[in-house]
């Protein structure tokens, strides 16, 4: 029979490899979080070159390019596309990560109510989608393409 002694040696390696394993830090793990900073003023876009066009009796595809000529995407945005006249309209929300300094935004949607002859199109921005938005480009307006 083993001594005393002969097992406390066997056992000292099989602890010391267990406490090696062990992480280094003994307080609560910590995630990292990084932060942007969010300008305080508001942006300005300016919006060109909108086309919309009916691609089915009721379905619209549009497309604007835009730019920003004061501040950059860091918070939210809408655009919206409405049909003066009419009850139609929609709404694109979109995240600061979506946008560039200057690009297309393109989208389709269907109209409830069809027939649509002009259209308009704005951006508006929110520090919060639930402290509501703010109109911060042009309106571009035109004529339905493609009935």
């Amino acid at each position: 029979m083993p001594s005393f002694v002969g097992r406390v040696r066997v056992l000292i390696p099989v602890f010391v490899l267990f406490l090696g394993c062990r992480s280094e830090s003994s307080g609560p793990a910590t995630d990292f979080v990084s932060t942007e900073v969010v300008s305080t003023e508001p942006g300005e876009i300016l919006l060109s070159n909108a086309q919309v066009t009916m691609t089915d009796p009721n379905r619209i595809q549009f497309e604007v390019h835009y730019r920003f000529t004061k501040g950059k995407p860091d918070k939210y945005y809408m655009c919206e596309v409405s049909f003066p006249g009419t009850q139609n309209q929609a709404s694109k929300p979109m995240e600061r990560w979506q946008l560039q300094a200057e690009g297309v935004i393109r989208d389709g949607f269907r109209l409830p109510q069809p027939p649509v002859d002009t259209f308009e199109i704005r951006v508006s921005e929110a520090d919060s989608p639930q402290n509501g938005y703010k109109l911060i480009s042009n309106v571009v307006t035109g004529k339905v393409g493609g009935k």
